[in-house]
Parts: C-alpha cells; structure tokens; sequence
C-alpha cells in the first residue's frame, strides 16, 4: 500500500504526454525564485483553520467533475466544483481551499461542508480536529440540504466505521440517482467490484477525468496494467493545470517500461507543480505531489541509464525539503535516502558501493534525526559489507553483516510510540513510518547475507538466501516509485556472473526484467551473461536489445562501450 494514497479507501496509488525536450529543460531549471524553500508560510491541510487557508484563485484545466447543489448562489456551486475535481486529483490543499470558498459564499450550504471534511481528512491526521469539525457542521446543516445531499452526508458518516454499511448506502444513491457519476464513484472507493463500477463510469463517460484517475490507480499494480493504457493516454489532456493528474500516465508507463513515456509525463508535471507554486508562493509541503513526482522521475532515469541527469534531478527534493526534515515523505525509503545525500539512489541503483560509502561520509546525517542517522549507519554498513564480498574479503563481509543486521534486530525492538505532536514537527519516526525504512533494511540485510556466502563459496545456501531476500523485496508491496531502488535479482546475477555461472546469471537478469521491464541494467546482464557463455549470436542480439532501450543514456556508460565493442 501506498504511503500517499488517500483515506477514503485502499487503493495501489499514484501524469499527458509532453515533448521530450522538457525533461531536460525541467532537470536544468531553477526551482521559481518565488519560493523561499527555507520559510514554510503554510501548513499542511488540517494542521491550519481553513479558514485561515488564503482564497482561492479560480483553475480551470483540473478536470471535468460537475454535481448539482441546492445552493441558490452560483458562486458557491463553483467553488464547490473546484474543490470536487481537486479531491478527485488528490490535491487536498487547494481543495480545501476551494470548499471554505463555498462556504464563505454560502454559510448555510451542507454540502460544502462535506466536501470541507473530504479535503482536510484526505491524507492527514486530525492534529487540528478541522475535519471533524467541518463534518459536524455538514451534519446540522443537512436537514436543510436536499435528499441526495444528505444521503452523501449519511454515506460518509459511517464509512470510516462500517465499510459495508457506507457502501450499502452509496449503491441506493446510485439507484435512486443513476444519473449521478459522483455517487457511482464514491460506491467505487468501497464496493467489491470497483474496477467494474469504473468500466461502468468510462463506458458511459469515456472522458470522466476522476474514472480514469482512478482507474489507472485501480490497475497499476495488476497482472494486466496495460488495461489501463488508454486512461494513461488521454489523462493529462483531460487536466492539464493539475500536476498529480498529468504524472499519473508515468504510473503506467513504468510499469510497462516504457521508461521515455513516463519520463514525458514526469517532466511535464514538474513544470506545472512549479509554474503553481511559484504564481501563488505556495511551497511543496502543500503540494505532496511535487517531491512524489520527483522520486518517480528520479526513478525513472536511471532506469533509462540517464545517471547525469538522474543526479541532477535529485537535488531538487533537497531543495524542496528546505529547512524542514520532516514530512510525509520521510516513511518512504526513496526520499529518506535522498536526504542524507541526493546521489546516494543513483549510487545504490548502480551497485557502486564504494561511491556510496564516500556519498554517505561527504554529508553527515542530521544528528537532530536519529532516524537518518539510523539509516545512515545501516547503509554504511551495507556498502561496507557487498564492497568486501566483491573484493572477495569474506570476513569483512560477513563482519558488517553481522552488525547491519544485530542493528536492524534492536531498532526493531525498541518501541516507537506515535507521537502527539504535528507531523510537519516529527524528528523520531513512529512505527508506522519506521516499518518501510526497517523493511528495506529486511531486504538488504539478507541480500548482503547472500553475499557473504558467495564469497565464502556457498553457493548452493546463496541461491536459497537471495530467494529469501527476493521473497523479502515482493512482501514491501507495490510502491510508486517501486520502494527497493535496485531489484535483489541483479544483485544475485552480478554475484552469479563473478563466479562464473552463466546460466544461474542470465536467469537472475530475466527474473528482474519482470520486475522492471525493459531496464538497461538487466538486458545488459542478460547479454553480458550469454556473451561469457561463448553464445554469440545471442548475445549480439542481446547487446542490439540493451543498446535499443539505452538509446538516450549517458554514452560514457561502461555498459554502452563495452556493448558497442562485441556488436
């Protein structure tokens, strides 16, 4: 499950195709010099009154979401469909924005009132008690409010208590309503059949900018993503001026591995996050999607070997993090990574374990976060140890295993309790927070475990040991970008190329081309593997493959010369 996904329901979350050109452009860019990454003027949703939350401006360009409300001020229907097509684009900042709009025009208006609550429950917690306190209001209010109104209002109030119940309510709306697309979608966040009731919303409204959202999220993490490829096609066109929804086709895209597609959308939604941000001096903590859209980017670069620009795009999470060390996205190990140095994913993603000791001693971790200083010893220790195995040190390696691992084991014991103040305030993580990072120090304690027996010439325990960290990496679950940045399958190839083991290599390589199809880093290995088991002309067709997907990579890639050279 999705660090980022909403509340309202379970979903394997999270952009129009743009010109390629843009992607270089967006990476060389300077953040708009509007926005102070070091003063955080705003506060995440439901840590601030809304009504304090500064007007909004009207967007067009969001998508195409309409309901009818029995407000007698059209001012307050606009706003009101504003802040609907912004739930629907996940952007819960300017939703609320828009929804205590509508009730500045209208204080009597029920509806807005709910979709307050929608907006300031989305992602956050209720450290300031806003959404329940909108709800409320939405509940004294709603014998005022038309019938489907208040069946919306009565759908909601149970739903965060009896699922069942809640979807029970939504599908007689749905009947007595079957006009309505909102209620169908709603029914959809909490209905067995979802993907159904979508293919039911596009069939009748192909262009529905909220079903194809959801449908792309619906879908993304399946067997069959492509299903979703025509949703992938069309949705950026469908709201251009929202940053979330022009990234969404990259979910698809890198799943697929079609690496130059994601890319497009990746870029293109950087440019509209920072056009935002700097036109209405709103920062990145109110703009979730921006550091999210940077990660996949970042991801997805090295995935088509742009290493350069991979490094380059990094340093723009630092500088969206500013001064503040403590975020959302602080429970993804992608961006806790990225914090302690902004090279260290491009590093880790190679497999250069010397360049990641000297990256990790260049910027000591914040002493002030002794999660990143965690973090910081165990990836140190994890360099240290694969380091030592490649350079066939066995007991060095298993040395700083040992003690990768003994670590791992305490921290996993020592109680992390939820803390009560804000989240923009946390420096000691929660459990909660603290279980992705803990869960990818798991996969790497075994994958170094492994290690350590090929260096000590255990094969037969070493194949066994990588299928454990293998097995380790798929329970981490689906994550946008994928959580373990270089699969454990490469790890072993590369292991099982050292030692002359061809076949046991080239299966590695294709197992972790199922994981990340079409990456240059395992069809190299898949040809490198059959060209050191004298199958020549495979592995010519093998290097025109390889060659073919890193078309646009860096040229000074070892990988590319020597690929070009046996041609």
């Amino acid at each position: 499950m999705s660090v980022c996904e909403p509340k309202r329901y379970v979903r394997l979350a999270l952009w129009l195709v743009f010109v390629s050109a843009l992607l270089a452009a967006s990476i060389c860019a300077p953040l708009p010099a509007q926005m102070d990454m070091s003063t955080h003027g705003m506060s995440l949703v439901n840590q601030v009154d809304p009504a304090e939350l500064p007007p909004p401006q009207k967007m067009t360009g969001i998508g195409n979401a309409h309901l009818p409300i029995s407000s007698q001020k059209p001012e307050a229907q606009m706003w009101f469909d504003q802040g609907l097509n912004l739930i629907h684009d996940y952007w819960d900042y300017e939703s609320a924005r828009a929804f205590e709009q509508s009730i500045r025009v209208d204080p009597g208006c029920a509806i807005c009132y709910w979709g307050l609550y929608e907006a300031t429950s989305f992602y956050h917690g209720n450290e300031g008690g806003y959404a329940q306190a909108a709800f409320a209001r939405a509940e004294a209010l709603k014998d005022h409010a038309n019938d489907r109104e208040r069946r919306y209002i009565e759908a909601t109030a149970v739903a965060d208590t009896d699922r069942k119940r809640a979807a029970d309510l939504w599908r007689a709306i749905v009947k007595d309503y079957p006009d309505d697309l909102e209620a169908r979608l709603f029914l959809a966040d909490f209905a067995s059949n979802r993907l159904e009731i979508l293919e039911s919303i596009l069939k009748d409204d192909p262009n529905n900018s909220a079903a194809n959202h959801q449908y792309i999220h619906s879908l993304e993490a399946s067997p069959t993503p492509e299903r979703a490829l025509h949703s992938a096609e069309i949705l950026g066109s469908l709201a251009p001026n929202s940053g979330h929804m022009v990234h969404m086709p990259g979910h698809i895209y890198f799943r697929l591995g079609e690496y130059a597609k994601a890319g497009q959308a990746f870029a293109a939604s950087t440019a509209v996050d920072e056009k935002y941000m700097a036109e209405q001096h709103v920062d990145p903590e109110n703009d979730w999607n921006y550091v999210h859209n940077l990660m996949y980017a970042i991801a997805n670069l090295m995935e088509e070997g742009k290493l350069k620009q991979a490094t380059e795009l990094s340093t723009k999470i630092t500088r969206a993090h500013g001064k503040l060390q403590s975020s959302i996205y602080q429970a993804v190990s992608r961006d806790s990574i990225s914090r302690l140095n902004p090279q260290l994913p491009v590093a880790l993603r190679e497999g250069d374990w010397a360049r990641m000791k000297s990256l990790l001693a260049a910027i000591p971790a914040p002493a002030d976060l002794p999660n990143l200083v965690f973090l910081s010893g165990e990836l140190n220790l994890f360099a240290d140890g694969m380091l030592a195995a490649a350079n066939h040190d066995p007991a060095k390696a298993e040395a700083a295993w040992q003690k990768l691992d003994a670590n791992l084991q305490d921290e996993k014991k020592t109680p992390h309790p939820t803390p009560t103040v804000p989240a923009r305030q946390l420096q000691v993580m929660p459990d909660a927070f603290l279980s992705a990072i803990t869960g990818m120090l798991n996969v790497m304690s075994l994958e170094l475990h492994a290690s350590v027996l090929v260096a000590q010439n255990e094969l037969a325990d070493a194949h066994g040991m990588f299928a454990q960290a293998e097995a380790a990496e798929k329970a981490l679950g689906y994550r946008e970008p994928p959580n373990y940045i270089r699969p454990v399958a490469e790890t072993e190839g590369a292991a099982m190329l050292a030692v002359g083991d061809w076949t046991d290599a080239r299966a590695a390589w294709e197992r972790a081309l199922t994981i990340r199809p079409h990456s240059g880093f395992a069809l190299y290995g898949v040809a490198l593997s059959d060209e050191k088991a004298g199958k020549t002309e495979a592995a010519a067709k093998d290097y025109q493959e390889f060659l073919a997907a890193w078309k646009d990579a860096d040229p000074d890639l070892p990988q590319i010369q020597h690929a070009k050279s046996v041609r």
